[in-house]
């Protein structure tokens, strides 16, 4: 059966290196919100959406949407995808922003994930790599305690699993994901339908 699976995370816990990774070792279709597309062209939208932090909510709202729908064909076509962020980061980093829209019911109609993994790792650790890979604006908000453990508790609440990668280099990393997802997906109790 083909699934939807999800990365979530702060910003500097690997869930690109590691959705890149397990779309070559098992095949999986790679995806991202925003989408592909819309990446090259990400900072200018929301550079001309001004400071309306509703408006660059709505536009990342909108890529979940549009990034869901996608999933669901490939499904339909017999793909699994892996995500890089989804819905709950979506909705997660809107609400500490302060946008006071409810996402959860904009969002309401986006494809449910078959598993949504939270990506975790030590701070001192997610630091020294976002320092080694040159932070960006967006990381820097990540480095306010109160910032990051607001958007880690939405996470928390809206994800499957939480996945602990402390210590682990990549390729441990990558096992890890899989067995997750074996655990929960292909190994887990059969549907009562």
């Amino acid at each position: 059966m083909p699934y939807f699976i999800v990365l979530e995370g702060l910003d500097g816990v690997g869930k690109s290196t590691l959705a890149r990774r397990l779309a070559n070792e098992c095949g999986y279709q790679l995806m991202t919100t925003p989408g592909t597309q819309l990446l090259p062209i990400r900072s200018d939208i929301i550079n001309g959406l001004g400071d309306s932090q509703n408006a660059r909510a709505l536009f990342y709202a909108a890529t979940v949407q549009a990034e869901g729908e996608k999933a669901r064909v490939f499904n339909k076509q017999g793909k699994t995808v892996v995500m890089d962020r989804y819905r709950a980061s979506t909705i997660a980093y809107a609400h500490e922003r302060g946008v006071t829209l409810n996402l959860d019911v904009v969002l309401s109609q986006a494809v449910k994930p078959h598993l949504s993994i939270l990506l975790a790792l030590d701070e001192t650790e997610r630091q020294h790599r976002l320092k080694q890979r040159g932070t960006t604006a967006e990381d820097i908000e990540t480095l306010n305690p109160e910032f990051r453990e607001g958007v880690v508790s939405r996470l928390k609440a809206m994800c499957d699993i939480e996945l602990d990668l402390t210590g682990a280099d990549e390729e441990e990393a990558v096992i890890r994901i899989r067995e997750c997802i074996n655990r929960h997906l292909v190994l887990g109790p059969p549907d009562p339908r």
